[in-house]
């Protein structure tokens, strides 16, 4: 996985009682990845950084070069500077890749 390979997130759990799934994807840039933290920091390029919830778990489709890497996991912060939207997703399970080619 590397700077600039093409993401999406979409919510797959809620934890907050009452609160309903977002059935919406968001597309994002990966930003850094940080093995050693298990966590990927994701460039939001749709949707509204507020859309995105801290009480739900999200699965993240990541293109590579070698095909698809996916992983599940949980914000675990999201925030707006000048280089635009920023999600700090923590990975829970690890990645398994599909091969698309």
């Amino acid at each position: 996985m590397y700077d600039g390979d093409k993401a999406v997130i979409s919510m797959i759990q809620c934890f907050k009682e009452g609160m309903e799934i977002d059935n919406r994807t968001y597309k994002c840039t990966v930003i850094e990845y940080q093995k050693e933290k298990e966590q990927v920091h994701l460039l939001m390029s749709s949707g509204n950084i507020t859309d995105i919830s801290l009480d739900g778990v999200y699965e993240c489709r990541i293109q590579t070069l070698q095909g698809e890497a996916v992983c599940t996991g949980t914000i675990k912060e999201r925030y707006e500077n000048r280089a635009g939207m920023i999600m700090i997703f923590q990975i829970i399970n690890g990645f398994y890749e599909t091969n698309l080619k």
